[in-house]
């Protein structure tokens, strides 16, 4: 079988697909170097090798042989969606995934009287991922219906198309990049992450990505810090994840609905995805965490080390390598107290 290319661009849901960049610089600041090492990751694990089931393509394939997290809207799948073994290689697609036991659960809980659209923002390496995941499980245990999304870049028509297709479940929404080109009240909560930088510049270092922290990643930073209603710390995040809980459980007001130790041991026990791209679900790539952090989930909420923080000055010194970068970003730094 021959490599399946990512080169369709744009599905019901307005997906784009790998091969293509952002429409322009300002909208995303990641490197054409880091598409190009995911593209050819993804390239390279679809080869129909002796011994490996062969690699699915929607258009080829009935729905029932897709991942079964997978939700098409309208019966249709992304142009060009392919995946095998229930896991999908599109790590950008922009589709709906929720597990079937979920889906059903969700069919018997009682609608929320009003829609929500709740973005869960950050730049990369910063906690996004485990924020995204902490308020998809909240509503889950709070009982409440809700729709997951990665969006890569935000645009009002793809939230609008979004609310309308969930039939007033809530929108949960996985970003990076801060975008000008949607209504920033079309959102009812934005909630947002950071993290000291040379921490950031660390786990670049252990993925592969390793190039330095552009300009534009404090820049947007910033305009997404602007609109913020809560903005949550990667160290608070690692050491005290319950109290980060209930700070999110008392903004979306559903304290009293969940119980924060039952949300946060289903969300210490989230996997990463073994290939590929990353788990559709989750959104947690292969390798997306530290051998430090993935023992901490398994063994409880022993506080993480400062060297894997990245907040110690010996750290800081050895990671960020040739820049300073308390120099480059010093309103960062003291505003978070990182300096």
């Amino acid at each position: 079988m021959a490599v399946q290319r990512f080169d369709l661009a744009t599905s019901v849901l307005g997906c784009w697909a790998p091969t293509r960049l952002p429409r322009s610089t300002g909208a995303c600041w990641r490197s054409l170097r880091h598409k190009q090492q995911i593209r050819l990751r993804w390239r390279d694990s679809q080869f129909d090798r002796p011994g490996h089931r062969p690699i699915f393509r929607a258009a080829m394939k009935d729905i029932e042989e897709a991942p079964s997290c997978c939700i098409p809207a309208d019966g249709n799948f992304c142009p060009g969606c392919s995946w095998q073994d229930d896991t999908c290689y599109n790590g950008e697609c922009e589709g709906l995934h929720l597990p079937v036991e979920e889906r059903k659960q969700h069919a018997q809980w009682l609608a929320p009287e009003h829609q929500q659209v709740i973005i869960a923002a950050g730049p990369e390496r910063s906690g996004s991922t485990w924020l995204f995941n902490a308020v998809r499980l909240l509503l889950k245990h709070a009982h409440i219906p809700y729709d997951p999304y990665w969006i890569t870049t935000l645009t009002t028509d793809k939230l609008q198309h979004r609310k309308r297709h969930a039939h007033g479940r809530y929108v949960v929404i996985k970003t990076h990049c801060w975008s000008d080109e949607w209504d920033t009240k079309e959102a009812d909560y934005i909630f947002l992450t950071h993290r000291d930088l040379s921490g950031v510049v660390a786990s670049y270092k252990r993925v592969g990505w390793a190039f330095k922290i552009p300009d534009s990643y404090v820049q947007e930073h910033q305009q997404w810090q602007d609109v913020a209603d809560e903005d949550v710390a990667y160290e608070n995040i690692m050491n005290t994840p319950e109290a980060q809980l209930h700070m999110l459980s008392q903004a979306l007001n559903i304290t009293r609905k969940v119980n924060i130790a039952d949300v946060n041991k289903e969300l210490q026990s989230l996997k990463p995805a073994n290939r590929g791209g990353p788990d559709p679900v989750s959104k947690l790539w292969p390798n997306h965490y530290s051998a430090a952090v993935q023992k901490k989930h398994e063994e409880g909420c022993t506080p993480l080390p400062e060297s894997e923080q990245g907040v110690s000055k010996a750290s800081a010194s050895k990671q960020s390598g040739s820049e300073n970068l308390k120099k480059r970003f010093p309103e960062y730094y003291s505003q978070y107290g990182y300096d």
